[in-house]
């Protein structure tokens, strides 16, 4: 029994020797947690980021609207700042009510802070804790998160989330400059800010073998301008369409903006004349969206197809790979794409924008 004792005391002591000669590379990071948040998802979604932060939450928001469904968000802003989370935020100066929504929230404890008014900031991203972000197209007003079609998606990883930490510090310093952030990528997915979406999107679209499929809230063609950054876009899909690429193309159709519809009807035109199948979705409802889906790949954020959104704004966006949650994207496309148009009614008085959250502002 001595004998085997001693023996195993041995190799024990052998094993830790080997060990501490050559220590075990440490684990992987975990995977990242992907998933799409479309249309009344992002209620949800974005309370329970803001309620499970435990340090930081910081916000890039084009609007802070203030009606019944965004109070909800700002109590929850308030409630985490008062819970000793830091709380930061930065909305775009143009917007009217902006201003006012900054002076709540500073009052209730937030650091809110309006960009410089050279240049728009669109994106709409959340970070909490440099680790979780929800990004994508709904801005924060009542029609958007209630009543439009939008597409934003959830990242948990940490490279991702202190990359859109230090987009959110670059703007916060100077929104008018360009970030010089870089990029990120994680498995699954990588970052897309400001100037780096047209070539990456360029990219995606001139190496598609399978599909495209693009939905997309205002596109504008320009007639004869060959420099156009969007008009490049767009014969990238017609190109695409002629080695065999199947293209399809939808786009909102208002039931009150005219502008945007001369300028999406533009478009549609344009690309029908090379044979790409374009759909308008259903007038009683916005689509917001900013969604491409290209192969196996989804781009998903802020960015619509236009000179101001590419050259211009501060925009952010991801481009995901994960299969699952591009499959989820494709399938939200095929819904809109046969979503069946309501019957016709009596004519109506002429509709009006939805209105903003000017009225009943009593944020006690």
């Amino acid at each position: 029994m001595k004998i085997i004792a001693r023996l195993s005391f041995l190799f024990l002591a052998a094993g830790l020797s080997a060990a501490a000669a050559f220590p075990q590379s440490p684990a992987p990071p975990p995977a990242p947690v992907i998933r799409p948040v479309v249309n009344r998802d992002y209620l949800d979604a974005v309370l329970a980021l803001i309620d499970g932060a435990k340090k930081s939450i910081d916000f890039i928001q084009l609007e802070f609207h203030y009606d019944p469904t965004v109070k909800k968000i700002q109590d929850a802003l308030r409630t985490a700042a008062a819970r000793g989370v830091r709380v930061r935020g930065l909305l775009d100066d143009s917007i009217a009510f902006n201003r006012k929504s900054q002076g709540y929230l500073v009052k209730f404890g937030i650091d809110a802070e309006l960009d410089t008014p050279e240049k728009m900031t669109h994106p709409k991203l959340f970070i909490a804790d440099s680790e979780k972000i929800l990004i994508g197209s709904t801005n924060l007003s009542g029609n958007s998160i209630d009543n439009n079609n939008e597409t934003n998606a959830y990242v948990e990883d940490k490279t991702l989330g202190a990359y859109f930490e230090r987009y959110f510090e670059a703007l916060r310093s100077d929104s008018a400059a360009e970030p010089q952030v870089g990029t990120a990528e994680a498995p699954g997915v990588s970052s897309v800010v400001n100037r780096q979406y047209y070539p990456a999107v360029s990219r995606l679209l001139g190496g598609a073998q399978r599909r495209i499929w693009v939905i997309m809230y205002g596109a504008r063609y320009y007639e004869g301008a060959q420099a156009s950054l969007v008009n490049q876009l767009l014969e990238a899909l017609v190109a695409a369409q002629k080695r065999g690429v199947e293209v399809r193309v939808l786009m909102d159709r208002s039931d009150y903006n005219r502008t945007l519809n001369e300028i999406n009807s533009e478009t549609k035109a344009r690309l029908e004349r090379d044979g790409i199948s374009v759909r308008y979705d259903r007038e009683d409802v916005t689509t917001h969206s900013k969604l491409v889906l290209v192969d196996g790949t989804a781009v998903v954020g802020s960015v619509n197809w236009g000179y101001d959104a590419l050259e211009r704004r501060n925009e952010a966006s991801v481009i995901i790979s994960d299969p699952e949650t591009v499959d989820a994207f494709a399938a939200y496309f095929l819904t809109l794409w046969d979503e069946k148009k309501p019957e016709a009614a009596a004519p109506s008085p002429a509709p009006v924008p939805p209105a903003s959250n000017e009225t009943d502002d009593d944020r006690s």
